[in-house]
């Protein structure tokens, strides 16, 4: 009798074009709330690996350095001085608990020098580093990384050199200039310079090295003033082997929030796990000291920030559209649910005064809203894949797949919607006075 009751009303034309309506409204509502909820799944790590175009946002130093000299962020104390990284350690970072999220880092030897052309001398720095140096983590995984990987909006004109030692015994070398030190000193792709590098080992005439201009770097920053050689090139031309100054690492954050800040000294034993175990900046460093003991990290924070105001913000902006559509989604129920109920007045008198008690009659109207919520939120579940897919090639530019968890979420959502709509208009239903309704019929 129970089903009877609501099933006999789809017989009416309107009540069919209420119920349908009613469909839609939650199949909108869902549709927004599926398609933000699969783009925020699927893109939220590409668009972090977009926002690498700032460049790292760690930098790992010796714990135990001297006082450095800095300018631009560049060091310039003499190679003798200051404390050291092991470069052999440094495939350690790839085995940290957050390993995945390490996209990409290069060592750094700083160098004072001065370079010489047929019509002038001046000085700079020479820079050791990894241009697409292949990372071995074990015998048959291999990570390629360097500053090729780490600053992918540097402007290249030519090709890096090769990152295999070149030239250490008088030989030249590959290296790549920066556009400002070029331009100053009338080089092009192809030209030869000689450089004398400051060392602890070697000093003068004795160290010069002649250097080829493989490739004309523009970086907008410091590094449009210095030369750029193999790692292993420079630390056996300054005989520093397996030495390097500094590390700069870009790593997929995820933005800060109240127990990112707090520190681990002040955590319970249950925060400290959910802490370490979440890809925040403060547990990547912290992983990152327990890996490269000796050292001491600390994070850019300025690309840090940037990076994480842009995702928490696009998470805020994805969640509210949800939110939004699914209120709308309610508002709307609500209303034709209000239309059914006066529409039905008599027939609830009816039930009433036969006997029907509150719950009979509030369960005949939630469990037909219900019905439709489930049809609606089926129906929002298929469109926002589409929607979201659509997003994902229009905005993104990249393909977003089909989370088939979304679906029961979905249909929980479709279903609290369709009831919380339904409750206001169906507690005034029982209310009513069967025999005032039954006189004014």
């Amino acid at each position: 009798m129970f089903w009877k009751l609501i099933c006999e009303p789809m017989r009416r034309p309107r009540s069919r074009r209420r119920a349908l309506w009613a469909v839609l409204a939650v199949a909108l509502g869902t549709a927004v709330a599926a398609a933000m909820l699969s783009v925020s799944l699927d893109v939220g790590d590409r668009i972090g690996n977009e926002l690498r175009s700032l460049g790292a946002n760690i930098v790992i130093s010796p714990a135990a350095d001297s006082l450095p000299v800095e300018i631009g962020g560049i060091d310039f104390r003499p190679v003798s001085e200051g404390a050291y990284i092991s470069e052999s350690s440094l495939p350690k970072l790839k085995e940290i608990f957050w390993r995945n999220n390490i996209l990409a880092f290069a060592p750094y030897l700083y160098v004072p020098a001065r370079v010489r052309t047929a019509s002038s001398e001046v000085s700079t720095t020479l820079v050791g580093t990894w241009f697409d140096y292949p990372v071995v983590r074990d015998k048959e995984e291999e990570f390629r990384t360097g500053i090729r990987a780490l600053n992918p909006t540097w402007q290249l004109e030519g090709a890096l050199p090769d990152d295999a030692v070149t030239g250490p015994n008088g030989g030249t070398v590959n290296a790549v200039v920066g556009h400002s030190l070029a331009a100053r000193l009338g080089l092009r792709l192809g030209d030869t310079m000689v450089l004398i590098p400051a060392s602890a080992h070697t000093s003068g005439e004795a160290a010069a090295r002649t250097v080829r201009i493989n490739g004309i770097l523009t970086s907008g920053g410091a590094e449009d003033d210095q030369i750029f050689a193999p790692l292993d090139t420079v630390q056996e031309w300054v005989g520093l082997p397996d030495k390097v100054r500094r590390v700069q690492l870009s790593a997929l954050i995820k933005p800060e929030d109240e127990l990112s800040r707090k520190g681990p000294k002040r955590m319970s034993a249950a925060e400290y796990d959910r802490w370490y175990c979440s890809p925040y900046l403060t547990s990547i460093v912290h992983q990152i000291g327990e890996a490269l003991p000796g050292t001491s990290s600390r994070a850019i924070r300025q690309v840090a920030e940037t990076q994480g105001n842009v995702l928490s913000k696009l998470t805020f902006l994805m969640g509210l559209l949800a939110i939004v559509a699914l209120v709308a989604a309610g508002l709307s129920i609500s209303s034709l649910a209000s239309l059914t109920v006066l529409e039905r007045r008599e027939e609830i008198g009816l039930m009433k005064a036969l006997g029907a008690g509150n719950g009979m009659v509030a369960g005949f109207f939630l469990t037909e809203m219900a019905l439709q919520g489930l049809c609606g939120g089926l129906l929002g579940f298929a469109a926002g894949q589409l929607l979201a897919k659509a997003l994902g090639q229009v905005v993104f530019g990249t393909a977003v797949e089909i989370h088939w968890l979304v679906l029961p979420a979905m249909l929980l959502v479709a279903l609290t919607v369709s009831l919380a709509g339904t409750l206001p208009p169906v507690r005034r239903a029982v209310r009513e006075d069967p025999a005032r309704v039954l006189r004014s019929a």
